[in-house]
């Protein structure tokens, strides 16, 4: 059985990062790394940022990776106004953009992914509502993958919503270059129009990362191993799909390396192929 699919992983740089690279170069495993400014802490993870750590990044473009905007300093994109998310943008923008220079390469295009997905709603991800039947499963696939809360959006939230997605599309930001998903609840659903990419598949890999071990026992969460997460990539009705791509989402975290990692291993060893986004940038008419 082969599948195909495009890996992503969010929240680089770290401490972690060139160990992750090398892994990917070694497999052949081309990837998209959703990169931050600045660094942060949450709950009890501490992150670098590209500002305070520049060399992974400018090595992992060497390498021949994709790097994506995750916004400069990891904040909920509900949590704050539209003009603030907008500078969170570019200047990271910025930033990506000096090591694309730094690492002597050709950036082939510009693509973006909220923290939490966040896009402006909180866990309201995708209007839930407006999925019609595909609703309740997008509802599943968000809350399985992601720290999400579901309370519905304000009359703002929604306006901020639109408004960004506008201003990403005036500036250049595409999605519809990670070809081939098929699913009718993505195709047929707000996800395939967004200009901010989504996924179709997230590892839940940050559940198992030992910083994490307070908050998975007090909230229960279902995915606190790396057995636990190799039984979720196994028992998912919708990635043994042969016919759509998929978009599987991963991070960077410290102390999670080996997990992600083992998890990559296992779909690539259970049949997934790896794409590489960027060929598909190099046959886009210019």
């Amino acid at each position: 059985m082969t599948r195909k699919a495009y890996l992503t992983i969010d929240d680089s740089p770290t401490k972690e990062t060139d160990k992750l690279v090398d892994f990917l170069v070694e497999r052949d495993i081309p990837a998209t790394l959703f990169a931050i400014g600045s660094s942060y802490k949450d709950m009890h993870v501490e992150c670098e940022g590209m500002e305070q750590n520049p060399t992974p990044i400018v090595r992992a473009i060497e390498k021949g990776m994709v790097i994506g905007n995750h916004t400069y300093s990891h904040r909920r994109s509900s949590e704050f106004s539209f003009e603030e998310v907008v500078e969170e943008i570019e200047k990271n923008e910025r930033l990506i953009d000096k090591l694309y220079r730094e690492a002597g390469k050709t950036r082939l295009f510009k693509v973006l992914r909220f923290p939490h997905l966040d896009r402006g709603c909180g866990g309201w991800i995708v209007d839930y509502d407006a999925a019609g039947q595909y609703g309740e499963h997008l509802k599943n696939l968000f809350g399985e993958g992601l720290n999400i809360d579901l309370t519905p959006p304000s009359a703002e939230q929604i306006e901020k919503k639109a408004k960004i997605q506008d201003y990403l599309r005036q500036e250049g930001f595409v999605t519809d270059i990670y070809e081939g998903v098929t699913f009718p609840w993505y195709k047929e659903t707000e996800m395939a129009s967004a200009y901010d990419l989504l996924g179709t598949f997230s590892t839940a890999d940050w559940m198992a990362n030992p910083d994490f071990e307070p908050y998975a026992k007090e909230r229960s969460w279902p995915y606190p191993t790396l057995e636990a997460l190799k039984s979720k990539i196994d028992g998912d009705a919708d990635l043994k799909d042969e016919e759509s791509v998929h978009i599987i989402i991963a991070h960077d975290h410290n102390k999670l390396v080996d997990t992600t990692c083992a998890l990559v291993t296992h779909m690539q060893d259970s049949g997934v192929e790896f794409l590489d986004v960027a060929s598909n940038a190099r046959l886009q008419p210019s």
